[in-house]
C-alpha cells in the first residue's frame, strides 16, 4: 500500500520531468512565453524570429505626435525613425527561458509560464542616423507655412484677416528625445514625440492699421467752397466708398500702414468739377489739401470757386462800353486779352476772349459780407451772413459816364480821396474797380468842392455821378467802417 502511494505521489513529478524533457528535445519556446505582447510559446526559434520581425519591424505603426499640438499626428513605422526590434535576439531570449537554471528551477519556470504566462522584453536597437533621415523626411509634412495678417479696403469697408503662425520640425530636439530613451518610446509610450517650433509671420498684427483706416473712412471730410460771383456756398462730402479709393495699404517694417494717395482723389475732384458747371472751377491742389486736412481731423481751408475765361461774339450794335456792360468787365481789361482789337477796333462776328467773371476779384473774398448795388433801382443793400442788415438810396453814374455792372470788391480804403481833375474830395472812399487803367471808381459820400459845398446830396435815388456810387454821408461812414478790403461788391444793371 505504501508502495502504491509512493507511485501516485511521484507521478506528477515524473510528468513534469517528462514534459520538460520534451521541451528540451523539441527545441521550441516554452509554452505561455510572449515577447512584449507577441505570443511565441511552442514555436521553434526560426518561426518565432520570423513572427517577431513581421510584428515589430514590418507591421507595427506608431503615431508621430507634435508635442506642441497633440492634434497633429502622422502614422509612421518605428523603423523609419531608427527604432527596430532585434527579432533573432529577442526570439533567442524567449527560447532561453526555462533553460538556463537548474533542473528544478527550469521546471518551475516552465510551470509558471504555463500557468500565468511569461513576458520577455524584446531587444530594442536604435540607429540615430536612420532617425535623423526619418525626421528630415517628415519635416515637410510637419511644416505649416506662415500667413501674414492682411488688411483690405473694399466698398468703403475695412476687412482684416488675422495672421497665421507657422510651425516647423525641430530635428535636433526631436532627435535628442528619441536618443534619450528609445526603449521607453517603443515599449512604454507607444508614440514618437516630435518637437516643433512656432514661426512668427512677417506681419503679425494689423489692428493699428485697421483702426487708422476705419478712422479715416469715418472722418467724412467736408470740402467747403464759396462762389463770390453767385454768392453761393458749396459743400461736398465724399462717401466712405469714395474715400476708400484714396487709401492704400503699404508694408511698414513688420506691420502695415494706411497711406492717403493724393493722386487718387483725381476722379472724385473731376466729378466735383463736372457738378458745378463748365464755367466754374475748383483749384485741384487746394481741394486736395482741404480733403487731406479733413481726413486728418485738421482745420480745412474754405476754397474760393474760380471762373473760366469766356467768349463773346461781336454784334453790329456793339461798342467797347456796351460789351463791357454785357460781360461785366471794364473795356480796358478785356482788351488786354484781345490786343488785335485794341489795335484795329471791333469787327462784327469775331469772337473775343473775355476774362472770367471773377477776373476783378484779386483779393481773397471776405466771407459773410457783401455789398449789392442795383443801377436800375438806385439802391444798395448791405448783407451780412446772407441777410440784409441795411439798405440805402444811392446815385450811380449818368448815361454818358455809367457805373459798370459786374463783380468787384473793395480794393482800397481812403478817408478823403482827392480828384485833381475836378478839384473835389470824395469822402470815405472805397475803391472797387478801374474805369480806365489809371482811374479808379468806387463808393463814397457826397463829394466836396474846394469851396466847401457838396455835390448831389439831393440827387440820391437818381443817377448823378461820373461813374462812382454815392451814399449820404452817414451811410458812407457806416459802410466805410464796416467794409474791409476784400469785401465783394456786386453791381447789377
Amino acid at each position: 500500500m505504501a508502495a502504491v502511494a509512493a507511485i501516485f505521489l511521484s507521478l506528477p513529478v515524473v510528468l513534469l520531468v517528462g514534459a520538460y524533457g520534451w521541451l528540451r528535445l523539441s527545441q521550441t519556446v516554452a509554452p505561455g512565453v510572449t515577447v512584449g505582447e507577441i505570443p511565441v510559446g511552442g514555436m521553434r526559434l526560426a518561426r518565432a524570429t520570423e513572427l517577431l520581425d513581421r510584428a515589430w519591424n514590418q507591421e507595427l505603426m506608431l503615431a508621430a505626435v507634435d508635442t506642441g499640438d497633440a492634434g497633429r499626428t502622422w502614422m509612421v513605422s518605428p523603423a523609419q525613425f531608427g527604432l527596430t526590434v532585434d527579432a533573432a535576439g529577442s526570439a533567442q531570449r524567449a527560447y532561453a527561458y526555462a533553460r538556463q537554471g537548474s533542473l528544478p528551477s527550469s521546471i518551475l519556470e516552465m510551470v509558471a509560464a504555463l500557468s500565468d504566462g511569461w513576458e520577455v522584453e524584446p531587444i530594442i536597437t536604435y540607429d540615430p542616423e536612420a532617425a535623423r533621415v526619418g525626421l528630415e523626411s517628415l519635416s515637410q509634412s510637419a511644416y505649416i507655412p506662415t500667413a501674414d495678417a492682411k488688411l483690405g479696403l473694399a466698398a468703403g469697408e475695412v476687412s482684416a484677416t488675422p495672421a497665421q503662425w507657422g510651425r516647423q520640425l525641430d530635428i535636433e530636439s526631436s532627435l535628442a528625445l528619441l536618443s534619450a530613451d528609445p526603449e521607453a518610446i517603443l515599449l512604454r509610450y507607444g508614440f514618437i514625440p516630435l518637437v516643433t517650433i512656432p514661426i512668427q509671420p512677417a506681419i503679425a498684427d494689423v489692428a493699428q492699421a485697421a483702426n487708422e483706416a476705419e478712422r479715416l473712412l469715418s472722418a467724412r471730410p467736408t470740402l467747403k467752397a464759396y462762389d463770390p460771383v453767385a454768392d453761393e456756398w458749396l459743400e461736398f462730402t465724399p462717401t466712405r466708398e469714395q474715400a476708400s479709393a484714396w487709401l492704400s495699404i503699404q508694408r511698414d517694417g513688420s506691420g502695415l500702414r494706411v497711406v492717403i494717395e493724393e493722386e487718387a482723389m483725381g476722379p472724385y475732384l473731376a466729378g466735383l468739377q463736372t457738378s458745378i458747371g463748365e464755367e466754374r472751377a475748383l483749384d485741384p491742389v487746394a481741394a486736395s489739401a482741404a480733403l487731406l486736412a479733413g481726413l486728418r481731423d485738421e482745420q480745412a481751408e474754405t476754397l474760393q470757386v474760380r471762373y473760366r475765361p469766356r467768349y463773346y461774339v461781336v454784334r453790329p450794335e456793339d461798342s467797347l462800353i456796351s460789351i463791357s456792360f454785357q460781360v461785366g468787365i471794364p473795356y480796358w481789361r478785356w482788351l488786354e486779352e484781345n490786343p488785335e482789337v485794341k489795335a484795329r477796333g471791333l469787327r462784327v462776328g469775331e469772337s473775343l476772349n473775355i476774362p472770367p467773371r471773377d477776373a476783378m476779384l484779386e483779393l481773397p473774398a471776405v466771407e459773410g459780407k457783401r455789398i449789392v448795388i442795383s443801377i436800375s433801382e438806385q439802391r444798395m443793400w448791405i448783407q451780412e451772413q446772407g441777410e440784409v442788415i441795411r439798405e440805402h438810396l444811392i446815385s450811380t453814374g449818368l448815361s454818358n459816364s455809367p457805373t459798370l455792372p459786374g463783380i468787384y470788391q473793395v480794393r482800397s480804403r481812403t478817408l478823403d480821396a482827392y480828384l485833381s481833375s475836378w478839384d473835389l474830395n470824395m469822402p470815405l472812399f472805397l475803391g472797387i474797380y478801374y474805369d480806365t487803367p489809371n482811374l479808379r471808381s468806387g463808393i463814397h459820400g457826397p463829394p466836396q468842392l474846394s469851396d466847401g459845398s457838396r455835390l448831389w446830396e439831393d440827387a440820391l435815388g437818381n443817377p448823378a455821378s461820373y461813374g462812382t456810387v454815392i451814399l449820404d454821408l452817414e451811410a458812407a461812414e457806416q459802410l466805410f467802417n464796416w467794409a474791409e478790403e476784400g469785401v465783394v461788391v456786386e453791381i447789377r444793371a
